[in-house]
């Protein structure tokens, strides 16, 4: 357990020193950007009732956190996972891991987008649910197959260890939406 915490620590502390020393690819600061806004917009969204500074500023500060912490947990799952598929990838290298990361967590907001959405529709949980975690291995799969030649340009990926990151990726949408019903429940009581 402790050999976990001090990998995580780790990670947290190289990843955090990479991104403020400005010395990663543009396009990594480019998605920190469309992060920022997406917090932006999430947190307006969330509080549009009561849209006060404190509570918008609030609501933004832990929506960017969570996102930092969200690329955090991708690199760590990345990282993790190519310990199950020994040769998941070409290159064993901290930058192929940000990659990995940024593409888990895009892949995260947007089951995040669609479990919200469809949160009404598919009233029935077990419907909802496996849509969910559909949606979540879907989206993680096609996402790493379109960013083939822009993100992951240069970079090999066994088919092993996308399905694999696919079906992690399916797995957190489902855990995602269950949480949703569990925050819903007691408000609807």
């Amino acid at each position: 357990m402790f050999v976990f915490i001090v990998e995580i620590i780790k990670t947290t502390i190289q990843f955090m020193a990479d991104l403020l020393s400005g010395e990663l690819p543009g396009y990594f600061y480019i998605w920190c950007g469309v992060f920022v806004v997406y917090a932006f917009m999430y947190a307006c969204l969330e509080i549009r009732t009561k849209l006060t500074a404190p509570k918008l500023a609030e609501s933004f500060f832990l929506e960017c956190v969570s996102h930092l912490a969200g690329w955090i947990i991708g690199i760590l799952v990345a990282r993790a996972s190519l310990y199950l598929i020994e040769d998941g990838i070409s290159q064993h290298h901290k930058l192929a891991l940000y990659k990995i990361g940024l593409l888990l967590l895009i892949s995260y907001d947007f089951t995040a987008i669609f479990s919200g959405l469809t949160n009404r529709p598919f009233a029935q949980r077990n419907i909802a649910e496996r849509s969910a975690f559909i949606v979540g291995m879907a989206a993680t799969y096609l996402l790493f197959m379109l960013c083939r030649d822009s993100i992951l340009e240069g970079l090999i990926l066994s088919q092993t260890y996308v399905v694999t990151l696919s079906i992690l990726s399916g797995i957190f949408a489902l855990l995602y939406k269950i949480s949703l019903r569990s925050a819903e429940g007691p408000k609807n009581s």
